[in-house]
């Protein structure tokens, strides 16, 4: 029991220090310059993000202070994702044997690397590109664009970090096959059911009904799938 206890302890610390330090850098973010940083990063976003001849628009006084908030969690979390990443491995690393340690220190950076690669695929191709088409169609039918404050900073934040986790796929089908857990077999054998998931998980973090964004991110995901099966190898890499 007190044994535990320690355990759940050290579980707790492995997740608060993360959680700390994401508050404490959002709250830099939050205050520091005139105007903040959280600001200017919002502005950027705006002016990047949002097609032209569409007004961005704040539905209640509440979305312009949530707006640079949001904005700061999405900054924090790239900057802090490396060491939540160190701090849960330093947790896993007495569980495993020496020659896991040295396999799961191989795919750290590979993880690290992949993830913000998918945040910037995701923040410099996917969502320019799909409110680029989606607003096409305003223009035919004669309505003028909007696009309502609350909207904008939700879809800019669920789909950087969504497609920044996504292409983690590939890390952890291989790292699952060379720690013996999941054969490559498996992977092979369940393609059908890969692809069923990979629709209905696009389909879940998509902001979007129009099946747009679904489809931009549904390719990517099928595609990484396919790069992690043909990586993945039986034999362990130790």
């Amino acid at each position: 029991m007190e044994r535990f206890s320690h355990e759940l302890e050290k579980l707790r610390g492995t997740i608060l220090r993360p959680v700390i330090l994401f508050f404490i850098v959002s709250a830099a973010l939050l205050v520091v310059g005139t105007p903040t940083l959280a600001t200017r990063i919002f502005i950027s976003a705006k002016s990047f993000l949002v097609p032209n001849g569409v007004l961005l628009v704040a539905l209640g006084p509440v979305s312009v202070f949530i707006a640079p908030m949001m904005m700061a969690f999405l900054i924090s979390l790239l900057i802090t994702f490396p060491y939540a990443l160190y701090s849960f491995e330093k947790f896993l690393r007495p569980a495993l044997y020496p020659k896991e340690r040295k396999v799961i220190y191989k795919f750290v950076l590979p993880s690290l690397i992949l993830f913000y690669l998918g945040c910037a695929f995701g923040y410099f191709l996917i969502i320019p590109l799909t409110f680029s088409i989606l607003y096409s169609f305003a223009a035919p039918i004669g309505v003028t664009p909007f696009f309502s404050l609350d909207s904008f900073v939700s879809s800019v934040f669920l789909l950087t970090v969504s497609v920044g986790v996504i292409f983690l796929l590939p890390v952890i089908m291989i790292l699952l096959t060379k720690l013996s857990i999941i054969p490559r077999e498996w992977w092979l054998k369940h393609w059908r059911g890969a692809i069923l998931a990979s629709v209905i998980f696009s389909a879940v973090i998509t902001p979007d009904g129009s099946g747009v964004t679904m489809v931009f991110l549904f390719i990517p995901l099928v595609l990484l799938y396919g790069i992690g099966t043909v990586l993945s190898k039986n034999r362990r890499a130790y």
